[in-house]
């Protein structure tokens, strides 16, 4: 297994992000986002590969995106939001979303940021129970999901704390 950063528009980063798309998309109704372009203020897109028998195989991803000081709720502390974290959902169970958190938080330390902010919902208690498992607690709604009641907002701090 390995976590690798790539540019936000690598294939297999597109593929998964899309994949996620779609499963957002079943559980809560909406409209299905394909191939998105990269928001501003990316500061990372990461895959996780795992090896087969075949070669190497893309199985995860997620981004940090620079949002400070773009919401109030988010003070003065450098801050990087968690997006488009996700692994198919063959691979799920086996701890690769720990893996793809662990390499985020990796990244966002070493590039100066001091918490990690992002939005999940009531209708992924599998994400909820790892981001609070992970140490993230609640956080005031903010930006554009503030609008919906099943988006959940979190935060964590990493100064000197990358998990």
């Amino acid at each position: 297994m390995q976590v690798r950063e790539v540019p936000w528009d690598n294939a297999d980063a597109v593929e998964l992000r899309n994949g996620q798309s779609r499963d957002l998309s079943a559980r809560y109704d909406s409209p299905v986002t394909l191939n998105e372009p990269a928001p501003d203020g990316v500061v990372s897109m990461s895959v996780l590969y795992i090896d087969t028998d075949d070669g190497e195989l893309p199985v995860g991803c997620a981004a940090l995106v620079d949002v400070t000081g773009a919401e109030d709720v988010f003070g003065a502390a450098r801050t990087v939001e968690m997006r488009r974290v996700y692994v198919l959902p063959e691979y799920r169970g086996r701890g690769y979303s720990h893996a793809l958190i662990d390499e985020t938080h990796r990244i966002a330390v070493e590039r100066g940021f001091e918490q990690i902010v992002l939005v999940s919902g009531t209708l992924q208690p599998e994400s909820v129970g790892l981001y609070r498992s992970r140490g993230y607690e609640e956080l005031q709604p903010y930006g554009m999901y503030q609008q919906f009641e099943t988006s959940l907002f979190f935060v964590k701090r990493i100064v000197d704390d990358t998990h």
